[in-house]
């Protein structure tokens, strides 16, 4: 069995769930033997983009080098990854970091990874499952490292009370969300869980008129994401300050939350009508606390 540590990095749609889905992956080619945290990282090399989130993953493995690095091209593949602009967003991004002791210099295949040790996203995670590497993570620039926020991991089992919370915030803002807009059907999309909500239209309301008795076949859907805290700290909005019911056409910083004089943004990930503020501004915030509702229009 050979040893390989594999970098995971996002910063598109659910970026826990796109991690978890990614750890999964890896399972089906060989052993997980160590994991790191999770760690929300300010994006390198091109900075006008949602932060990621970053993790390193020890695995053994019978698969040799180029091998393993196929795989893991068809798994970004797989869990849609689109390749475009370099160091652009991205739905998933697997490096093979380091494998074995091997130095390899190939056109498609470098080892250990050119770049790792100019990276802090890489270096702090992969210094917590291996010890080797706290002093190159050490050496690292004050300020490099401030932008890199280690997070709990999302529970697995169960629905603790904070999830709960925000599942009761999501309820609520979804019933606002019909009441207010007269729709006749939302749908909300998290990972590989689908939810969908019909209302019956208000006699005499626009949306009766428009929709009649039933939906009609192909009629757009709305899907409502749910941005969350990715820290335990405190929230505060961004200035301009969003309102429920504003529209933006791109990623927008809607605020932030700070913890130890370290501001983290709260970015909207793309377009879409803010539906719903349930934090007030000034207010402490557990991990995994809904901050803002956004619908995205199909």
């Amino acid at each position: 069995m050979h040893r390989a540590y594999v970098g995971i990095g996002t910063n598109q749609g659910d970026r826990h769930d796109n991690l978890e889905r990614a750890v999964a992956a890896l399972r089906s080619i060989g052993h997980v033997a160590r994991r790191s945290a999770s760690y929300r990282t300010e994006p390198w090399g091109k900075v006008d983009q949602p932060w990621f989130l970053n993790a390193v993953v020890l695995i053994e493995t019978e698969l040799a080098p180029g091998t393993l690095l196929d795989a893991l091209h068809a798994f970004e593949q797989r869990l849609g990854r689109v390749r475009g602009e370099r160091w652009g967003p991205r739905t998933i991004d697997l490096d093979l970091l380091l494998y074995d002791d091997l130095r390899i210099e190939e056109p498609t295949l470098r080892v250990p990874h050119p770049r790792m040790y100019e990276r802090a996203f890489v270096l702090v995670p992969l210094a917590e499952i291996d010890a080797r590497f706290e002093p190159q993570r050490d050496a690292l620039h004050a300020t490099d490292l401030a932008g890199v926020v280690r997070i709990e991991r999302e529970p697995l089992r169960g629905m603790n009370r904070e999830e709960a919370v925000a599942l009761g915030e999501r309820i609520r803002a979804l019933a606002r969300f019909l009441a207010d807009t007269g729709s006749v059907r939302v749908r909300i999309v998290r990972g590989a869980d689908e939810i969908e909500i019909a209302a019956r239209p208000r006699a005499g309301s626009p949306s009766e008129a428009a929709a009649g008795a039933h939906a009609p076949v192909g009629a757009p859907v709305t899907r409502v994401d749910t941005i969350k805290a990715d820290l335990v700290g405190i929230f505060h909005v961004g200035r301009p300050a969003p309102v429920e019911g504003d529209l933006f056409d791109g990623d927008r910083e809607l605020g932030y939350v700070e913890a130890l004089g370290i501001r983290t943004p709260v970015h909207s990930l793309g377009g879409g009508r803010l539906v719903a503020m349930p934090v007030a501004d000034g207010a402490a915030v557990e991990y995994g606390q809904a901050l803002f509702l956004v619908a995205r229009g199909n």
